[in-house]
């Protein structure tokens, strides 16, 4: 019984340090970035600016898959961890699709009340923000890292920042995911220091 405790003990702290490359992160912090730019200089498209991040979600997770791969990094997790893997990710897809979905709508529903001092019309413009947070809590349990949650503070932050200001939605995401960009980034370059590409044989 131990020796299984320690084995699942183990897995966790594997399975926890296999997100270390930040490439995920990267994932992350642009799509933020090009949302944020879509709600601000691109409002035409704004309501649809997250289809093209989901997209690619599954492009990205094989294109690292096979990155991983090529410098010894990847690991094939048992059948449980890959069902358990498989089924949170969708599931955070689809949720994450329509808290985002359901953001715009609301901020868009808020915009055009004709209510002068609503406090809907006053924390519309955080809306979006916050909604991406609780995401990025979701994301910080799922792949057992802090800084997901960190991110989510920015994210928070960000948004009541933008509700008081009553700016654009689009900052708060572009203002992220810059900085999940930059992080994931610099977790890229550490990675790729410590793992060189294995030469085939």
């Amino acid at each position: 019984m131990t020796d299984d405790r320690d084995l699942q003990a183990l897995e966790r702290t594997a399975y926890h340090d296999s997100y270390s490359d930040g490439i995920i992160d990267i994932f992350v912090g642009a799509s933020l970035v090009w949302i944020g730019v879509a709600w601000i200089w691109l409002s035409g498209i704004a309501g649809l600016a997250g289809i093209l991040p989901a997209v690619f979600v599954v492009p990205m997770l094989e294109g690292r898959r096979r990155f991983l791969g090529s410098r010894g990094g990847y690991v094939k997790w048992g059948a449980p961890r890959r069902r358990w893997e498989r089924r949170n990710l969708a599931a955070l897809l689809i949720v994450g699709i329509a808290l985002l979905l359901f953001g715009i709508g609301m901020f868009v529903l808020v915009s055009r009340s004709s209510t002068d001092g609503n406090a809907w019309e006053q924390l519309g413009p955080g809306l979006i923000a916050w909604l991406l947070a609780l995401l990025a809590i979701g994301l910080g349990f799922l792949m057992g890292t802090w800084r997901m949650f960190a991110y989510a503070a920015v994210l928070a932050g960000g948004g009541i920042v933008t509700a008081v200001a009553e700016a654009s939605p689009g900052w708060p995401l572009l203002v992220a995911g810059i900085l999940i960009t930059a992080t994931g980034l610099a977790m890229l370059t550490v990675f790729v220091r410590r793992n060189p590409v294995i030469e085939a044989k």
